[in-house]
């Protein structure tokens, strides 16, 4: 697998992870600055992420096998943590 889709996939799992609670509670009425932030910082990540994987070739893009291991851990964690916060509110 190309680590470019490796790359940005996993700054799409993470965005997605802190951004979409965030943007629920949101809509849900619940509003504060954290909460704000939250959201922002996951849309700018979902953002970043397609444009990173639109504007740069495969081919030439290079990464650490360490930093993408890093990157692939922490989306684990994220996701992980959305999932049991999103379990222990039922």
């Amino acid at each position: 697998m190309e680590d470019l889709y490796v790359y940005t996939d996993s700054f799409v799992v993470i965005g997605a992870s802190i951004g979409g609670p965030a943007v629920g509670s949101l809509i849900a009425g619940d509003q504060s600055i954290p909460i704000l932030l939250m959201a922002i910082g996951g849309g700018g990540m979902l953002a970043i992420a397609g444009y990173e994987s639109l504007q740069t070739d495969p081919e030439e893009f290079t990464a650490s096998p360490i930093v993408l291991l890093m990157l692939v851990g922490a989306a684990c964690l994220t996701l992980l943590g959305t999932v049991l916060s999103a379990v222990t509110e039922f």
